[in-house]
């Protein structure tokens, strides 16, 4: 699974105005991360109708937060822009296996669940000029009780 540039773009935008606090301009954004205002926009377009970013415009129009950014987490922004974040079509709906389950599918099962457990509990306040350290704990003991769930499942997983 590779993050695709836009949502790497969009991520970037929210921490950019998440230390900013305060409406900066389309223009300083861009320049500051190097892309187009056109592929600024099309990527703020998404974050607006979303409803975690804000334009003003005018003069001293530009975007600025508008939900607490601890309310936002990586999983909700990989969602929008990516669409899906499943690692294997083996796991969607449609259940493309032909054995049924595959023999990988409890890897992928818990790769999924330990991605899913990763990106929802990491915010993008915690990603805002914060030492890893200080949230990358959390995040392992969630990580942990996830491996506990898949071991009491009776799935064979190595620690």
């Amino acid at each position: 699974m590779q993050i695709n540039r836009t949502t790497d773009y969009a991520l970037r935008i929210l921490i950019y105005l998440g230390q900013e606090n305060r409406i900066v301009s389309s223009s300083e954004i861009a320049n500051g991360m190097r892309i187009s205002q056109r592929y600024l926009f099309s990527i703020a377009k998404k974050l607006k109708k979303r409803g975690y970013i804000k334009v003003r415009f005018g003069p001293d129009g530009g975007y600025s937060i508008a939900k607490p950014l601890h309310t936002v987490s990586l999983y909700d922004i990989l969602i929008l822009m990516e669409g899906t974040i499943t690692v294997s079509r083996c796991l969607t709906q449609e259940n493309h296996c032909e054995d049924k389950p595959c023999v990988l599918h409890d890897a992928y099962s818990f790769l999924q669940d330990i991605i899913e457990c990763y990106t929802q509990n990491l915010t993008i306040d915690m990603l805002v000029g914060k030492p890893v350290d200080t949230w990358h704990k959390a995040i392992i003991n969630n990580l942990d009780e996830v491996r506990r769930q898949h071991q009491e499942s009776g799935k064979s997983l190595s620690q």
